[in-house]
């Protein structure tokens, strides 16, 4: 009987351990997949020719499509910003502009994600997914824009 308790305990041990690396991987592939998404607003919503004359402006809508295109296809999600393993999913992205008058005050990204994973062992307790939020800022570099 000592056997048996023995074995269900570290069964339930290792069930907790693979859901714990899970979300760990999970949230990991996130927030890179987020910096890659925020990485391509700037890239995609600063023009060349404005940073040349030295006007650092980020355009909203380009930014954001960007963005969104970005996030989903590195990690595979759909229209809803969903796939197998993550469900109600947002995806949040603030366009700070800084202040022009302050030369240092460059435009920066901020996004946060919100989502539910779905893993196996909250289930048996009754709530089938873990909630995770991932947030990043990521400020304008001048190398995105090729002036140094």
């Amino acid at each position: 009987m000592k056997t048996l308790w023995s074995m269900l305990g570290a069964l339930l041990i290792s069930v907790i351990i693979m859901e714990v690396g899970k979300i760990y991987v999970t949230y990991n592939k996130i927030y890179t997949a987020m910096e890659h998404a925020l990485d391509a607003a700037l890239i995609q919503g600063i023009k060349e020719e404005d940073a040349k004359l030295g006007t650092i402006y980020v355009d909203e809508e380009l930014a954001r499509a960007a963005a969104e295109a970005t996030f989903k296809e590195n990690l595979n999600l759909n229209e809803f910003f969903e796939n197998d393993l993550m469900k109600d999913t947002t995806f949040t992205i603030e366009i700070n502009q800084g202040n022009p008058d302050v030369p240092a005050d460059k435009p920066y990204v901020s996004g946060i994600v919100s989502t539910s994973v779905a893993i196996m062992s909250p289930t048996m307790f009754g709530q089938p997914t873990i909630p995770i939020t991932v947030r990043k800022n990521q400020f304008q570099l001048t190398t995105y824009c090729g002036t140094e």
